[in-house]
């Protein structure tokens, strides 16, 4: 029976690399409307921090439809495309409201005392 063993042996491999040869198909065409869905938001929200409202508005139809082509294809989990939603239309209506670009305000973050000390005892020794 050793012909037996080696055929089955040599199905299993032929299936897996078909697997692996599909699973590389996929990975491709995933990753072709990950990319698009994150080039699409990042235009979106450059839009919006330079104070475009209308071309973002007009955008924005095309940037839901991505985050909804992302989570149907299983790329991002239910939760993560209607956080997204959320975010872009958060954006969108600060932008039309205001009519400009959302003010981002820089904070200045203090070092702690401890780093300060730690830093001038090293320049001295």
């Amino acid at each position: 029976m050793p012909g037996a063993t080696t055929t089955a042996k040599k199905r299993v491999v032929r299936l897996a690399v078909k697997q692996a040869r599909q699973s590389l198909v996929r990975a491709a065409r995933n990753q072709i409307t990950r990319n698009e869905m994150k080039s699409l938001i990042k235009q979106f929200m450059v839009m919006v921090q330079s104070g475009n409202a209308e071309k973002a508005a007009k955008l924005f139809p095309k940037v839901v439809s991505a985050i909804d082509k992302g989570f149907k294809k299983n790329l991002i989990h239910r939760n993560n495309a209607a956080r997204k939603k959320s975010l872009v239309q958060r954006a969108l209506t600060k932008v039309q409201k205001e009519g400009g670009a959302p003010k981002v305000e820089k904070v200045k973050v203090e070092k702690p005392k401890a780093v300060k000390a730690a830093k001038k005892t090293a320049k001295k020794a």
